[in-house]
């Protein structure tokens, strides 16, 4: 590895300055590999095969909650060790799991579950809680007559917009974790030509489709072809969780954690009524949002520090993929 770099050629914002992330330079400490307890294998921080942490970190690693049950439906092509995915099942166990296609759950049957995948017909998740918003819809997002969205997306997503001609109708009801519009989501971890792939599986077309706000990823590693809105699999759960507490319980005005985490000027617009004066050190679970969730990006914090330890930012090709 190279030394590391002494300094930038362009100033950049720090992507999670004043996010709640755990302290994560104990990761720093642990030397060489150590042995799964699960399956004996050489690991460092954790198994990406069985999903736990190595038993060094077991008791130093932050622990989640969220709000509903994530799948991920993993490529069989896709490098385990390579993956961010992981991240969410070791950092929370109780509400992650993951599975590799094709051995999937059928989720024909199952009420309130969402797929996490952009189609003609993907909703927001301001619409799962009813409120009235859109999303701008602009000559099939450039896209050939008789192209499908979701089969063959090339542009983003453009943001949402409140609907001008009426008011905003924001649902009165009172949510806790057991009410919530949605019990599961699912995500899938592939390239975007294995995802379509997984899409047409009868056991998971059935699902009503839900598309995040746009957000630029922070991940270090190319895809060619990929623009930078494209997320990495962590970076998208948490997008959705923290779109889903908002929608649900609202923005604490004190929690500055977004200010850097490029996210598109629609989900600030839709937040604005939805934030909340309350104590700066609340992070109830039920409270405005106020970072959480923000431990999902534990491990990916870490990296991100490690590799801009040794790479220049501007000369990271990752970073300069088109928005």
């Amino acid at each position: 590895m190279s030394h590391p770099v002494e300094a930038q050629t362009r100033p950049r914002k720090y992507p999670f300055v004043h996010m709640r992330i755990a302290d994560h330079s104990v990761l720093d400490s642990i030397e060489g590999r150590h042995v799964c307890r699960l399956c004996n294998r050489s690991r460092k921080f954790f198994c990406y095969s069985c999903h736990i942490p190595v038993e060094e970190l077991e008791k130093l690693l932050p622990r989640l909650g969220l709000p509903l049950q994530i799948d991920i439906i993993k490529h069989k092509k896709e490098i385990d060790g390579k993956s961010t995915a992981v991240h969410a099942a070791v950092l929370a166990p109780e509400h992650v799991r993951i599975h590799t296609y094709p051995d999937i759950p059928d989720y024909r049957l199952d009420k309130d579950v969402v797929l996490i995948f952009p189609s003609a017909k993907s909703l927001t998740v301001p619409q799962l809680f009813e409120r009235n918003v859109q999303l701008k819809i602009d000559d099939n997002y450039g896209l050939p007559k008789g192209h499908h969205m979701g089969t063959m997306l090339r542009r983003r997503v453009d943001e949402i917009e409140v609907l001008e001609d009426q008011p905003e109708t924001t649902s009165k009801r009172s949510y806790t974790y057991g009410n919530l519009p949605v019990r599961r989501a699912v995500f899938i971890d592939s390239t975007w030509n294995q995802s379509r792939g997984i899409y047409a599986d009868e056991r998971v077309r059935g699902l009503r489709t839900v598309v995040l706000q746009n957000r630029l990823s922070q991940f270090w590693r190319h895809q060619r072809g990929s623009p930078r809105w494209y997320l990495a699999t962590i970076e998208a759960i948490h997008q959705f969780v923290l779109e889903v507490h908002v929608n649900a319980w609202g923005l604490n005005s004190a929690y500055r954690g977004l200010d850097n985490l490029e996210i598109t000027e629609g989900f600030h617009q839709l937040a604005a009524p939805l934030t909340r004066e309350a104590p700066s050190e609340d992070v109830e679970r039920e409270s405005p949002y106020n970072g959480q969730y923000d431990n999902l990006l534990y491990f990916f914090a870490n990296m991100y520090d490690l590799i801009h330890k040794y790479y220049d930012h501007n000369d990271l090709i990752s970073y300069r993929r088109p928005i």
